[in-house]
């Protein structure tokens, strides 16, 4: 039988099958674990069931169109990213973060505003950034029912992360998307709010036709970088005519000429303790900018006044 994972707890996956309608605990086969491919939340699976036994045993795993490190799941479709006026206040910096990890591992974001009745004009400004971008933005109240039916559209047979902080409102949406039907939600307020959470459970929920994840560490998202999902950021500035600057420490040679190929117009920064920007200019010329180039940790920290002065002159010379 096929199905997919909807809870995951120390080493038992809770798998749906559509076929029966049905959920069935299974173990996953030693080949798999042999293999170093551990079953995730959100995997589509191949198990088998044993009736007499009451047994179920997963098989194989299918082909994952993402992943996510933290929490572990797979195959999500969009992420509900919830963000309140007030009590805590907008942080568009967290927004940001959330997006580039969603659209990274090709994951919709979409932005929920919570509280909507106390939006002010510095918040109405960052959604109309958000909204010029492309980016859907949608403004609701969970208490006074504004657009709640909006966000139910938006997710209605997907597979969705929640994202964002305490207290924002994502356990008062579920609440209100779920009306009078609060036998599937469970103890999903309780868990979303308990602030204490153990990061090897991961359930999925179904709210009315969506599958909502409920797990810890929802106010981040972990990814796998790669290069492909780097160049599709990228590519969001570059359409909107703006510079790349891809910030990285240390040694960077061995991936100058990955980053370029990706967009990357500037490079920052250049420590001069491990790499020499008269051989990057050399080898790279015009091809790609570079920011720094100060020796800050060895000159900075512990170099004298002239030796400060006389590292600072020849860096700005360079």
């Amino acid at each position: 039988m096929k199905g997919f994972i909807i809870k995951s707890i120390a080493g038992d996956f809770h798998v749906y099958s559509e076929e029966t309608g049905k959920v069935y605990v299974c173990k996953a086969r030693g080949q798999i674990r042999n293999l170093k491919l551990q079953p995730v939340c959100g995997d589509e699976v191949v198990f088998e069931y044993d009736e007499s036994a009451n047994f179920s045993i997963i098989t194989s795993i299918l082909e994952r169109k993402n992943q996510l490190v933290r929490p572990p799941i797979a195959n999500v479709d969009i992420a509900l990213i919830v963000m309140s006026t007030i009590k805590p206040n907008f942080d568009a910096y967290l927004v940001d973060k959330l997006i580039v990890a969603a659209t990274m591992e090709n994951i919709e974001p979409v932005i929920v505003v919570s509280k909507c009745e106390f939006i002010d004009d510095e918040v109405k400004s960052l959604i109309e950034n958000y909204k010029k971008a492309n980016y859907q933005v949608i403004e609701v109240s969970s208490h006074n029912d504004i657009n709640v039916d909006e966000v139910a559209k938006i997710i209605n047979n997907k597979k969705v992360v929640l994202c964002g902080q305490s207290a924002v409102g994502k356990s008062s949406l579920i609440n209100a998307l779920l009306k009078d039907d609060t036998r599937s939600i469970g103890d999903f307020s309780e868990k979303l709010g308990r602030g204490k959470h153990q990061t090897r459970e991961v359930e999925f929920i179904n709210v009315n036709g969506a599958y909502v994840a409920d797990s810890p560490g929802f106010s981040r998202l972990d990814i796998k970088v790669e290069l492909t999902s780097l160049a599709r950021i990228y590519k969001v500035y570059k359409d909107a005519g703006l510079p790349v600057l891809h910030h990285s420490c240390g040694n960077c040679y061995e991936f100058i000429d990955d980053l370029i190929e990706i967009g990357v117009d500037a490079l920052h920064p250049i420590q001069a303790s491990c790499m020499d920007i008269h051989k990057l200019e050399k080898r790279y010329g015009d091809r790609i900018v570079y920011y720094g180039g100060f020796d800050m940790h060895s000159f900075l920290e512990q170099g004298t006044p002239d030796e400060v002065r006389k590292n600072v002159k020849h860096t700005i010379e360079t």
